[in-house]
């Protein structure tokens, strides 16, 4: 019995931390800004985007265009997480791309917070969007990134 707990327990410790991504994409078509969406990842949910088209900001040309996005920690451990948006035309160039995450730390179990996804330089044809992707990017806390 005491090999089988220490096989497990060696079992346990050498796991891997989880990194995860996922990415899905969407018709342009929100609703006074707002619009559902469900990307997840290690139980990590972006369920909906609010898109604010913002203005430019003189002199220095940059635009307040932000989108925020809704992220769902509906698993059992603490993760980094990120969220990135890219907004494209009909003929699919692209009109904006920004992306956000964790404030501070990471997003623990059970939590709900709110990533800005600022869009500053890329902006200028927004009123062409039609289609957009929303990726979902976690690491557990405590992990190392990988190194290329």
């Amino acid at each position: 019995m005491v090999k089988r707990f220490s096989f497990l327990a060696a079992l346990l410790v050498a796991a891997p931390l989880r990194a995860g991504q996922a990415t899905q994409k969407y018709d342009w078509s929100p609703v006074q800004g707002a619009q559902d969406v469900h990307v997840e990842v290690d139980r990590i949910v972006v369920s909906s985007i609010q898109f604010d088209l913002g203005s430019q900001v003189p002199p220095t040309q940059f635009s307040t265009a932000k989108a925020v996005a809704r992220v769902d920690n509906n698993g059992f451990l603490s993760y980094e997480v990120g969220v990135a948006v890219v907004v494209f035309d009909e003929d699919g160039h692209m009109v904006a791309a920004g992306s956000g995450g964790v404030k501070l730390g990471s997003l623990g179990k059970g939590e709900r917070d709110t990533f800005t996804i600022k869009f500053p330089s890329v902006y200028r044809n927004f009123d062409k969007a039609k289609t957009f992707l929303v990726t979902l990017e976690t690491q557990e806390k405590g992990a190392k990134p990988k190194t290329p």
